[in-house]
């Protein structure tokens, strides 16, 4: 009977060899939802969507690889976003987010490590930037009572400078 060891082997060795369990990525896409180009900068609270393609070598030929536990992190000092990838079966790899209320210098980081499969490691940088002063809401619902307070304040300026003015 034969042990078995001539299958480990073999297995083995188009593993070491890149011909089972090779993946390879590319097509690293992010955008703002809504549109399809990357922008240069994000702004904090914007809706995003990311997307990368992975394949893995058949032996022949590129197939797409099908798992769900991909995941992306957008990166800055410590992973503020951690989303697990959804798939199409068909390579594709994609999720939607908003980003952090914080603004800096941030990475898309896709670190894939999967047993008998070679590591994946992507990262792409993006700053985020906060509000420009004419992108805020012009006026605050929840600030209505200190709206109120400053025109009762003037009207009260008002009355006080006429009552003290004209009257004897």
């Amino acid at each position: 009977e034969k042990s078995g060891n001539e299958q480990f082997v073999t297995e083995l060795s188009k593993w070491v060899f890149h011909e089972r369990g090779h993946l390879k990525a590319g097509n690293l896409v992010h955008h703002r939802v809504g549109e399809t180009d990357e922008p240069a900068i994000y702004r904090i609270k914007d809706d995003l969507e990311f997307s990368v393609e992975i394949y893995e070598w058949s032996g022949k030929s590129w197939e797409p690889y099908v798992a769900n536990d991909v995941q992306v992190q957008f990166y800055m000092m410590s992973p503020y976003v951690l989303k697990t990838l959804s798939t199409d079966k068909k390579g594709l790899f994609h999720t939607s987010f908003k980003v952090p209320d914080v603004y800096g210098v941030f990475q898309f980081k896709v670190e894939y490590e999967k047993l008998g499969y070679t590591t994946l490691s992507l990262s792409k940088q993006i700053p985020v930037r906060p509000y420009r002063h004419n992108e805020y809401e012009r006026f605050i619902p929840t600030a209505y009572p200190y709206y109120g307070a400053c025109f009762t304040t003037m009207a009260g300026f008002f009355v006080f400078s006429f009552v003290y003015l004209y009257h004897k």
